[in-house]
Formats: C-alpha cells, sequence, structure tokens
C-alpha cells in the first residue's frame, strides 16, 4: 500500500509501508516499522511553533543520523534537546554550550517557555517503549471516519509522565492519528491528535497541526489546558 505521512516528530505522523506486514500486523510490527522510519527517511529540517493562546514560541526539529533535534525560541536565546534513537530505546539528552547530557527523568514533564507541551510530549519518547499490544476498542477505533488499530502500550519502567499510552494508527495508511496517555490511576491525563494536513508533490503527507489537550485530573472529560504544534508549509507542498 502507499506509505505516507513521513515521520519526523518521533512518530507524531508516521509514514509506514504496510504493504511489508501482514493483514493483521501485530502491535510489535507496527511499533517496529514506527521506530524504523525514524531513521530512515533522510536529513530533514522543519521549523514551527508552539502556540498555547497569544503566546506563540517559534521551535524547529532536524533529522540527522538517527538524532532528531529540537530548538525552542525562548527570551530571544535558542534552546536544544535530541532525542537519540538506539537499538534498546532512546534517550533525550539536553544540548548546552555544545555538550548533550542525558536529560534528568524529573525533567521529563518539564514545560517548554511556558507551555503546557513538555520534553516527554515533543519528543514523543514512549512510542519506543516496547512490548505493545493490539486492543479490540470497538466503535472507538474509529477516528476522523478512518478505521485504526489501537495499540496499547505499557511503560517499561516508573520514569515519566504516563504509566502506559494508547495510540490509533490508520489501517490503510498507517497515520497515527491519535495518542492518548494515561496515569497510574488509569485516568486520562493528555491527548495529542493531528488535527490538519498538508500534502507534498512527491504525494507524501505531513501534519500541519497537531493539538495537545490535558485532562482535569478530577474529570478526566474536562480539557482544562490546550495548545497546538503548528508546522510551516514544507518545501514541496503541493
Amino acid at each position: 500500500m502507499k506509505s505516507f505521512f513521513k515521520k519526523i516528530l518521533g512518530a507524531a505522523c508516521i509514514g509506514l509501508s504496510l504493504g511489508a506486514l501482514q493483514a493483521e500486523p501485530s502491535a510489535d510490527e507496527l511499533l517496529k516499522a514506527m521506530r524504523d522510519m525514524s531513521v530512515s527517511q533522510g536529513e530533514k529540517d522543519v521549523q514551527g511553533q508552539i502556540r498555547k493562546g497569544r503566546t506563540k514560541i517559534p521551535f524547529g526539529m532536524s533529522v540527522r543520523n538517527g538524532v532528531i533535534a529540537f530548538q525552542y525560541k525562548l527570551n530571544d536565546v535558542w534552546n536544544r534537546f535530541d532525542l537519540h534513537i538506539k537499538a534498546k530505546g532512546v534517550d533525550i539528552m539536553e544540548v548546552k554550550d555544545g555538550k548533550a547530557t542525558v536529560l534528568p527523568v524529573a525533567k521529563y514533564a518539564t514545560p517548554l517557555a511556558g507551555t503546557d507541551v513538555c520534553y516527554e510530549d515533543m519528543s514523543l519518547r514512549f512510542l519506543y517503549w516496547k512490548g505493545g499490544v493490539l486492543e479490540d476498542a470497538g466503535e472507538d477505533a474509529r477516528i476522523k471516519g478512518r478505521d485504526c488499530w489501537v495499540v496499547r502500550i505499557q511503560n517499561p519502567t516508573k520514569s515519566g509522565q504516563f504509566a502506559w499510552v494508547r495510540v490509533w494508527i490508520d489501517k490503510e495508511n498507517g497515520t497515527t492519528w491519535q495518542i492518548d496517555g494515561y496515569g497510574a490511576d488509569g485516568e486520562l491525563k493528555k491527548r495529542i491528535s493531528i488535527t490538519s494536513v498538508q500534502k507534498l508533490k512527491d504525494g507524501s503527507w505531513f501534519f500541519k497541526q497537531m493539538k495537545l489537550e490535558v485532562r482535569d485530573p478530577k474529570d478526566s472529560s474536562r480539557t482544562v489546558a490546550l495548545d497546538y504544534i503548528e508546522m510551516d508549509d514544507l518545501p514541496g507542498k503541493k
């Protein structure tokens, strides 16, 4: 089948060749395909902004040799952190004065530049957890009118903001439409969803806007904060 939604933001919008998978792939196959795509698309450079209300934080991403670098601008200063992809998982690296050090686990959920988006949200490191399982989600498996596989991934450690996540992956084209992050109490903490996309001249697709919703700890059906990650038009947009 057609491969599209080329993967840059960790696995936010994924292009994966489902033709290489069986009709009903396992969760591990789907997750492996997503992880593999993070380093197989060559060099990329993209720009955009994180928007919370009237606050707009410029940011950029680049992909080089299996490293996804993130930068955001605060008070006219660019700050950087990297996602280093390894065979056994990923590391979030904080880069200062040209030197990269492993980001302390305690900082995973630290908000970036006054927004609700944290290091873990931006890097989507939880999509590199292994041991996912396919859920029988029934009607909940449809997102934006699309039939999806729903993969549940348990946090292999106690680090980070989520105990487990659920990921909606389009059955036809491999697009990741939605990611839900849950706390140890089983309640929804955050929802990350693709709200708009852009098509490139080569037939591939890339996300245009991604929405992050923070849910009320006392009522997980209620959104208490809302942020957007928005991409500039990419070169080659159709």
